[in-house]
C-alpha cells in the first residue's frame, strides 16, 4: 500500500464514520494535505521522527559511562576533602577531582 492509498483510507474511514459523504476526488485532495502535514510535523512539534529512539539511546550511553566510573581516590568516594586547621579545626570541601559525586570517569 502506498503511503497515498494509506492516507486515502484513513480518510475514507473517518468521514463514514463522522457520516460524512465526499467525492472519491475530495478524499484524495484531503488525504494529500495530511499527508504533506504528517511529513513536516517534526519541524513544528520540535520532535524529530524517532526522538524516542534517540533519547533511549542517550540514556544507554549515560547509564554505561556511570557503570565504568571508579571510586575518588582523593576523598575516598565521599565528594568531601578534609584538612586539618590548627589542633582542634578542620576544613571540609567538595572534592575538586569528582565534584563532590565520590565518583569519576577513569
Amino acid at each position: 500500500m502506498s503511503d497515498l492509498a494509506y492516507w486515502i483510507e484513513g480518510v475514507s474511514s473517518s468521514l463514514d464514520e463522522h457520516g460524512v459523504d465526499a467525492t472519491a476526488e475530495q478524499i484524495a485532495a484531503i488525504a494529500e494535505d495530511m499527508m504533506g502535514g504528517a511529513s513536516v510535523q517534526g519541524e513544528y512539534s520540535h520532535q524529530p521522527r524517532g526522538h524516542v529512539e534517540s533519547e533511549a539511546d542517550r540514556l544507554k550511553r549515560e547509564l554505561e559511562r556511570e557503570r565504568r566510573k571508579v571510586t575518588c581516590r582523593p576523598c575516598g568516594g565521599t565528594g568531601t576533602i578534609s584538612a586539618p586547621l590548627g589542633t582542634s579545626h578542620w576544613s571540609h570541601s567538595q572534592c575538586d577531582r569528582c565534584n563532590g559525586t565520590g565518583r569519576h570517569d577513569p
